[in-house]
């Protein structure tokens, strides 16, 4: 089937409104790529806090499982996502994480505990920033290991509610350590890499005004500053 990117692109402010922004600023061979993993991670984010029962989010983790088996066969059946991770080859066995990583927020009960959200955090935010340097062709090892750790550090601010200012401090660390490490590196290099790591530096903005919410257009302001000077 062909793809509709410029559907999954709208569908993509709706979900996840900074993830949305960043993708934007992705080089054009590129930006479908980012906007399909995106899309993809925000579809399964949603999941946890969007159903009734946990059987019916185990339900749809198991439809991404089923769909990243067939991608991985080259077929992506009716699946507007679908068609768009085929296309940009987004098959490989490094995105199960973003699925089995949410399986533990099924129990609420058991996901209140810090460990739990930290654990969900180390398997999934990792896996989404791999995924995106893959994408952009980036395969610097270094490049790799800070995207690692600021990974888990957008993640776990993700997951961290008003009430738990320890992990909150603890995301924020993370992050503050990820930026200052892509910072340092060599101008080409953060200029390949930057793509993947806008998310990085808006969330570490976000930390640093937490719990506070700044507004849209300082978010927007925040981005434009990054893609301009190269830095996060």
């Amino acid at each position: 089937m062909s793809v509709d990117f410029d559907s999954l692109r709208s569908d993509l402010r709706g979900l996840d409104g900074d993830l949305y922004l960043t993708h934007l600023f992705a080089p054009a061979a590129h930006r479908d790529g980012l906007l399909s993993l995106y899309y993809a991670y925000a579809d399964i984010a949603r999941i946890p806090d969007s159903v009734s029962e946990p059987m019916i989010g185990a339900i749809r983790l198991q439809w991404w499982r089923d769909l990243h088996s067939g991608l991985a066969e080259g077929r992506a059946g009716d699946s507007p996502i679908g068609a768009a991770l085929l296309a940009c080859g987004l098959t490989s066995e490094a995105f199960l994480p973003l699925i089995d990583g949410r399986e533990v927020a099924l129990d609420g009960e058991a996901f209140a505990a810090q460990s739990a959200r930290a654990a969900s955090a180390d398997r999934v935010g990792p896996a989404l920033m791999r995924l995106s340097l893959e994408v952009l062709d980036v395969s610097d090892a270094e490049v790799i290991e800070i995207a690692t750790l600021g990974g888990r550090g957008f993640e776990l601010l993700r997951l961290t509610a008003a009430n738990m200012p320890e992990q909150a401090q603890a995301a924020a660390a993370l992050l503050t350590q990820a930026v200052s490490a892509f910072n340092r590196l060599p101008r080409q290099t953060r200029k390949a890499a930057l793509p993947a790591f806008l998310p990085i530096g808006l969330a570490h903005f976000q930390a640093q005004h937490w719990p506070a919410q700044k507004s849209l257009l300082a978010y927007q302001w925040k981005i434009l500053k990054m893609a301009l000077r190269g830095r996060l």
